[in-house]
């Protein structure tokens, strides 16, 4: 009894384990080298957010999320990487020029490749890098200053767009102001421009923007479709049910107005209408942003799955995110 009594009393300690941001980078790294791209974005996603400060980690993520073709995503990770974290490396250049390549922003591809060059001549990816420039000269040789304009453009959105997309509406404002004081018949700007200054509480102004564009250039969808949003966050249900029937009618061919057609029918509560947009884009392969598969599990929790069946589906209001979270869904694209 003696001794049972004295390993009774030897209890074993209870061990915790705390992750770090080592441990789930190289998680990462593994399914990086299986191909699993997303397990591995994930895993640095945790990482970074364990390590924030750790330039590697960043860098990792943005190659991972520049091989799932988020260019802009992984762009704005290499930016903080050689802005805030660490300039001195000069992959990030090489990568930035693929990036900015894939997005057809050739100018900016062309200098992030010539920056790698200079900076490692012989480095990992002078190869490729020279590759890429020989590519970009040749491209070059075809383009007119209407296409350096067209790609200004494309610069100036983009980085509204990512103003918008993270919340900061007041810069975001400002640009798309520019961007329509240099192209006054660019309606996307326009329609991000209402958006900006709804999220800001400015729904007269926001409105009348809507109201200029749809004078200007009747029938734009994306103006015609944030109306719909408007109306219905506003409580305003005599025009909501105005625009929703004229939008029932239409039948855009483009893939992106029948996403925005579908994403907005899903946020103002059309569940029945919203399906019948995202699963045809489901059938082709269209796997647009986060918003489209934010709108496609909406649908998949309705009650007894009655849409899911291709049955009669049921309008459930109460379901309607509030305005922050169809932030993304609802930014204009043309």
């Amino acid at each position: 009894m003696g001794k049972d009594s004295k390993a009774m009393k030897q209890k074993g300690q209870l061990l915790s384990f705390v992750p770090t941001g080592e441990y789930y980078f190289t998680k990462g790294v593994k399914a990086f080298h299986r191909r699993d791209l997303k397990k591995a974005e994930k895993y640095f996603q945790r990482a970074m957010h364990l390590e924030p400060g750790e330039p590697m980690i960043v860098c990792q993520l943005a190659i991972v999320q520049s091989e799932l073709g988020e260019y802009q995503q992984s762009n704005r990770l290499l930016h903080l990487v050689l802005e805030e974290l660490d300039e001195n490396m000069a992959e990030c250049h090489y990568f930035l020029a693929n990036n900015y390549a894939h997005l057809g922003l050739f100018r900016d591809a062309f200098r992030h490749a010539n920056i790698y060059l200079v900076l490692n001549e012989d480095g990992e990816f002078a190869e490729d890098a020279s590759d890429l420039l020989e590519l970009l000269t040749m491209e070059a040789e075809e383009m007119d200053e209407d296409y350096y304009e067209e790609d200004d453009l494309i610069v100036k959105q983009e980085e509204a767009r990512n103003h918008l997309e993270s919340g900061e509406f007041p810069k975001a404002i400002e640009i798309f102001q520019k961007v329509i004081e240099e192209y006054p018949e660019y309606w996307s700007a326009y329609n991000n421009l209402a958006l900006a200054y709804f999220y800001l509480g400015e729904t007269i102004k926001a409105r009348d923007i809507l109201n200029d564009v749809l004078e200007q250039n009747p029938g734009n969808l994306h103006a015609l479709c944030n109306g719909l949003v408007f109306a219905h966050y506003q409580g305003q249900e005599k025009e909501g049910q105005i625009l929703k029937d004229s939008l029932e009618k239409i039948h855009p061919i483009h893939v992106e107005h029948q996403f925005k057609l579908g994403a907005t029918f899903a946020l103002v509560g059309e569940y029945e209408l919203a399906y019948r947009w995202l699963k045809k884009l489901q059938k082709t392969g269209f796997e647009g942003n986060g918003a489209f598969y934010y709108c496609c599990l909406m649908l998949l929790i309705l009650p007894a799955g009655k849409i899911q069946q291709g049955m009669p589906g049921k309008r459930y209001s109460n379901s309607v995110p509030k305005k922050r979270e169809w932030n993304r869904g609802q930014i204009s694209r043309t």
